[in-house]
């Protein structure tokens, strides 16, 4: 098995994954640090969403670069590209809107108390 026929990640399916993924990682620590932050503030909670807002940027980065890199291979496949050319710009919007979501549960978690119940 030589490196071009072993299976990879495709790079356009990265923003339709890693958006939900850190949104899940992100809204589920969260959860689970908020009666650790209520005993003794800290800064976790703001970098964990700050890490994961760029983490779901960056997927949707790379959906938009994996769109760039195979504009020219849509051309010459005979099958056509549309498909892939569709999930990597769906990658890129969903990147984008979990990235905003992140980021709006921070504005939010910065606003109200954790121990309020």
């Amino acid at each position: 098995m030589n490196a071009s026929s072993a299976p990879r990640i495709p790079l356009y399916w990265l923003g339709v994954a890693l958006g939900p993924a850190a949104w899940g990682i992100n809204l589920q620590a969260i959860y689970a640090l908020t009666p650790h932050v209520c005993a003794k503030p800290s800064s976790t909670t703001i970098v964990l969403s700050i890490v994961m807002a760029i983490a779901a940027a960056s997927g949707s980065l790379i959906s938009l670069r994996a769109i760039r890199s195979d504009a020219a291979a849509e051309w010459t496949e005979a099958q056509g590209g549309r498909a892939r050319n569709f999930m990597a710009w769906l990658g890129v919007g969903s990147g984008v809107i979990f990235a905003l979501v992140i980021l709006n549960q921070l504005v939010a978690a910065l606003m109200i108390s954790p121990c309020l119940r």
